[in-house]
């Protein structure tokens, strides 16, 4: 256990470059601006089929959870990205085997740095959605008046149960999504492979799939994590045509077998490098 925790004490400390706490930044400013202009385009009038179920959601307890979580398929992306590159990266840098004279017991090394990973991408999450929950709260408590619009919903007891529902559940989705980054990380043991692999199996792949075999797709990583936070609020996500219960599960088991599938390939890899 101390060989983990020394793991992860080395690991936190890489978030305290300024490329990390850049990207970060960008994560942040980027959320929130898609939050205000979803918030924006609603409260002008903006019509449009895109914009029916925001309307009808715009005043009742989902409310703001629909406005700031129309930008999380680009912090799923960034999440899984940042996990992958992350890791492969100390393959590609040659780092990886003065890592492991350090710490010869592989999997002790991995439990740590995985840690660190899914610690950073959860807080990062949540900070964004906090800051873009304060950012867009300001906004509109000083339009309120002005424009005759009732936040009251959002900040009443059911809205705070829907928002912390939406949280729990994105966290379980980047959770899911760390596991996934990190398997293709020790599949690939190269950045750019293995962001390009990830990019093109959730952006890409399963969608392929999913036209000729939607029934089959619905059980991959890529849909289940999606659609455990459309479970709670329709509109950041699809729903889980297996209902929730089973969405969950599945979510679950891919992530147990992501973490189980890592921890036999890494332990078996030649380090030359």
């Amino acid at each position: 256990m101390i060989s983990v925790i020394r793991a992860f004490r080395s690991e936190v400390l890489k978030f305290r470059r300024w490329s990390v706490l850049a990207v970060a930044g960008v994560m942040l400013a980027v959320s929130t601006f898609i939050a205000y202009l979803t918030f924006h385009q609603i409260a002008s009038g903006a019509t449009g089929r895109e914009m029916t179920g925001l309307i009808a959601a715009f005043h009742t307890p989902q409310g703001l959870v629909s406005i700031i979580g129309q930008a999380r398929s680009l912090i799923i992306a960034i999440a899984l990205v940042m996990v992958t590159a992350n890791l492969a990266a100390e393959w590609s840098q040659g780092t990886m085997r003065n890592l492991l004279v350090r710490e010869p017991h592989r999997l002790r090394w991995l439990a740590g740095k995985m840690l660190a990973l899914v610690l950073f991408v959860v807080l990062f999450v949540l900070l964004s959605m906090l800051l873009t929950l304060l950012v867009s709260g300001i906004f509109i408590l000083v339009l309120a008046q002005g424009q005759g619009i009732q936040t009251t919903p959002w900040t009443s007891a059911e809205g705070l149960r829907v928002f912390a529902a939406f949280l729990g559940n994105e966290v379980l989705c980047l959770i899911g999504v760390s596991a996934l980054g990190m398997i293709i990380a020790v599949l690939t043991r190269s950045v750019a492979a293995g962001v390009g692999i990830a990019l093109a199996y959730i952006l890409v792949v399963e969608g392929i799939i999913a036209v000729v075999l939607p029934q089959v797709t619905q059980w991959f990583p890529g849909r289940v994590f999606n659609t455990i936070v459309g479970t709670t609020v329709p509109l950041v996500g699809p729903t889980p045509p297996q209902g929730y219960p089973a969405a969950l599960a599945a979510a679950l088991l891919w992530t147990v077998g992501f973490v189980v599938a890592s921890a036999v390939v890494f332990p078996r890899q030649d380090v030359t490098a």
